[in-house]
């Protein structure tokens, strides 16, 4: 048997931690084709500005995802679940090039289709959790990596909805929320500590992202824009009130 074959074998055979880094980085390097030819038959439409943006946005996530998971992740396959959350994060970063061009928001059908991806990709969140409780597969990089795109896409979205006009910039609290708890727990070291699961903090997650994602309908207007991020807004904050009291008598 010639080297080439042997080690082919050895790579079908193995459930080594590098097994899994080359499974990702085929399905990365996938996504990256298929968003080349997506970025060359949309340049005219969405403009160079917002491709580059998203094509960046796609190769710091790929290069922080392929280091991250050598160190971190115990199992031998990548599976269905992290590739789920990486197709996600990728619908996040072309999402993300769209802060380059916030005047597309206002072109009522393209505002629809990006309703509809940022829809998709908040359907795809329960997916992920799913796939990795089925399979075996449920690991802290994982979780991380699923909380991590969360937080980005509420980024995203946040920014997006201020850029559209429909609200004030205070909008961008619903998606800067968590960052400014992680540097809360800078100066507090007590809100470093970690959480009990909670069906109320997901809820609200969900909600949080629903509620951003729905803002950017053309059809959802002044004062209904407000009255909708403030709701959202007001859950946001009596969930983080009770992590905070959880986390502080603990």
């Amino acid at each position: 048997m010639s080297v080439l074959p042997l080690r082919l074998h050895q790579y079908l055979v193995t459930d080594s931690p590098k097994r899994a880094l080359g499974e990702a980085s085929l399905l990365y390097l996938a996504i990256l084709a298929i968003s080349a030819v997506a970025a060359i038959q949309t340049i005219d439409l969405l403009g160079l500005s917002v491709v580059s943006l998203a094509i960046a946005s796609l190769l710091v996530m790929g290069a922080v995802v392929l280091i991250q998971l050598p160190r971190h992740y115990p199992f031998g396959h990548f599976g269905l679940c992290n590739a789920i959350t990486l197709s996600r994060a990728a619908l996040v970063c072309w999402l993300a090039g769209l802060i380059a061009a916030p005047q597309s928001l206002f072109v009522a059908p393209f505002g629809w289709a990006v309703v509809g991806v940022a829809g998709l990709t908040l359907l795809l969140d329960g997916a992920d959790g799913w796939a990795a409780r089925k399979s075996g597969l449920m690991s802290k990089f994982g979780a991380r990596f699923d909380m991590e795109v969360d937080s980005l896409f509420a980024i995203v979205l946040a920014t997006l909805v201020w850029q559209s006009g429909k609200v004030g910039a205070w909008v961008l609290l619903l998606g800067f929320f968590r960052p400014l708890f992680i540097l809360a727990g800078l100066m507090m070291p007590k809100l470093t500590g970690p959480l009990p699961e909670s069906w109320l903090r997901k809820l609200v997650c969900v909600i949080q992202i629903a509620v951003l994602a729905a803002l950017l309908a053309p059809a959802i207007v002044e004062p209904q824009a407000v009255w909708l991020a403030a709701f959202a807004l007001g859950l946001l904050v009596l969930s983080f009130a009770r992590d905070v009291t959880w986390l502080i008598r603990q």
